[in-house]
């Protein structure tokens, strides 16, 4: 959730004085305040990284209003170390004569030089958001057994989901505020696929563990948690300005209104050279292929036959069809229109494209080739999902236009051997393979062999490209600071050296209190448009 930001708190930037207070309320065990301090922050930092799964920090020296001078603060601070701190930040209102506070989250004590300075009435400190507390910065070990397991099915036999698993882990570390979405496989999401319900209808355990979790004792929250977090790609997992933990899929702000204007901006950049524009060259890449795991093939059939649009496989001692399994084959001639395929003398089942109720397109099988198919029971019928060849794989590919006459399907499929080609359609990115030629990241092995689909490949594929591609355009502006900012908010900016404003993506804000400045580093927004051929 983040803070809902008015014309007002815009207007109180542009005044001719402006004045900063950081106020830092103590927070006891049971989140009830038992102090409050209040004072200019001369020196220090509060910065938000969206790359980051601790987002939050704090860094600064307090000098302390003088009415906190006979408080004992030394005396409090062996107390406090063991408690946590909710900060805001003061904008002084001169039309109102008072203080405009602006939360800036709930964080902990992370490093051992806190002290207080009586003779300058100043506190200095370093704080970290409550994420420090479970990935062993402050907090966060797991101990008692020798061995974590997050079975695929809980003690009923029911699947267990990302989701339920994610809320389990939570709650057995005391973590009872959070908000988590429901997430899968590729076709089940909302942001893939416009037909997502009708997919989750067709198949109810897409967003189960795909596989068991297994972790040691000494591991931490922080393990479990990222482990769950990257089955699937474009996730992301931290505590947000309310103390609330957040897993979700990162925000593509595709349908997100513009929070801040250029017009605005440019009447709070700093100075005329507070730009800085980087293009990490050696990391751009604009097409991106992705290796899964080899398919653990149930049962293979070398010599099969073809009537019709039916490939008949003969298998020994199989009496029916079962629900999960893999069969591999030999495609003995190309696919027709509507092709299906039958095992033994059991009823022939649709061949459809693996999460879909369409057949895999003709030619998508060529004869003498190693196909894969998953067995699977949907809508009271078997049907045959088709995997591919004999591991996921997948092709991403930058491009400024979909129908170009060179790059096409039929030619990213030929010189990579893949039948599973995405287009990632950005007109204007400079970085696309029309503009660039082909620049090509491989993506196998590690945690790719946890890929055990070509949608998953595909996701990754998609993921992988985007970031060595369009998040590669960066700018960094200096603003007087803005302490109501945060990240994956969505701002109009002309850069300096162009003649028209473009959307970005806020993905940093480093605030420094020593100038009263915000360093602002803003990411390139395309829509996000994909085509899967």
């Amino acid at each position: 959730m983040k803070y809902n930001i008015t014309e007002n708190d815009k207007l109180l930037l542009l005044q001719n004085d402006i004045k900063y207070k950081t106020k830092l309320f103590v927070l006891n065990r049971n989140k009830q305040v038992i102090d409050e301090l209040e004072g200019i922050s001369s020196f220090g930092s509060y910065s938000i990284d969206a790359n980051s799964s601790i987002r939050r920090t704090l860094s600064f020296v307090l000098e302390l209003d003088s009415t906190y001078s006979s408080k004992h603060i030394e005396e409090k601070l062996e107390v406090w170390i063991g408690y946590d701190f909710q900060v805001q930040i003061g904008l002084y209102d001169i039309r109102n004569e008072e203080y405009k506070w602006y939360e800036c989250g709930t964080y902990t004590i992370t490093s051992s030089n806190t002290s207080y300075d009586e003779s300058s009435n100043t506190l200095s400190t370093e704080l970290n958001d409550w994420f420090s507390k479970l990935d062993g910065t402050r907090n966060g070990q797991i101990g008692g057994v020798p061995t974590i397991v997050i079975p695929v099915t809980d003690e009923n036999n029911k699947p267990v989901t990302i989701k339920e698993a994610t809320i389990g882990v939570l709650k057995d570390n005391g973590i009872t505020d959070y908000i988590i979405q429901d997430l899968g496989e590729f076709y089940g999401l909302p942001e893939y696929n416009t037909d997502y319900l009708d997919y989750r209808k067709d198949y109810p355990n897409w967003n189960q563990l795909p596989y068991e979790l297994n972790f040691n004792a000494g591991c931490t929250i922080s393990d479990i948690l990222t482990e769950l977090r990257d089955l699937y790609p474009n996730c992301e997992m931290y505590y947000d300005l309310y103390n609330t933990f957040c897993f979700h899929m990162i925000p593509s702000c595709e349908h997100d209104p513009v929070t801040i204007d250029n017009d605005f901006l440019q009447q709070i950049i700093v100075a005329e050279n507070s730009e800085s524009v980087t293009y990490h060259i050696s990391d751009i890449k604009n097409i991106t292929e992705v290796f899964g795991k080899v398919y653990d093939v149930d049962r293979y059939c070398e010599a099969a036959t073809y009537t019709s649009n039916v490939y008949n496989l003969t298998l020994d001692l199989y009496q029916s069809y079962q629900n999960g399994e893999i069969i591999a084959f030999t495609a003995p001639l190309s696919s027709l229109p509507a092709q299906k395929l039958r095992i033994n003398q059991l009823a022939s089942i649709p061949i459809y494209r693996e999460g879909k109720t369409e057949y895999v397109a003709e030619g998508t099988m060529e004869a003498d080739k190693l196909y894969c198919v998953k067995i699977t029971y949907r809508n009271n019928e078997f049907v045959a999902d088709f995997l591919g060849t004999y591991q996921p794989h997948a092709l991403c590919v930058l491009t400024n236009d979909e129908n170009d006459p060179v790059y096409t399907k039929d030619y990213f499929s030929k010189k990579y051997n893949c039948n599973n080609i995405v287009f990632r359609v950005e007109k204007e990115n400079p970085f696309a393979v029309q503009r660039l030629g082909e620049i090509l990241e491989v993506k196998s092995g590690n945690e790719f062999d946890n890929i055990l689909s070509d949608s998953v490949a595909i996701e990754n594929a998609l993921y992988y490209n985007k970031n060595s591609s369009s998040l590669n355009d960066i700018v960094t502006i200096t603003t007087t600071m803005i302490p109501w900012l945060d990240v994956n908010v969505k701002v109009s900016y002309q850069k300096q050296q162009e003649s028209e404003s473009h959307e970005y993506i806020v993905k940093s804000i480093s605030n420094d209190f020593s100038n009263g400045t915000s360093a602002i580093t803003l990411h390139r927004f395309y829509p996000f448009y994909f085509k899967l051929l």
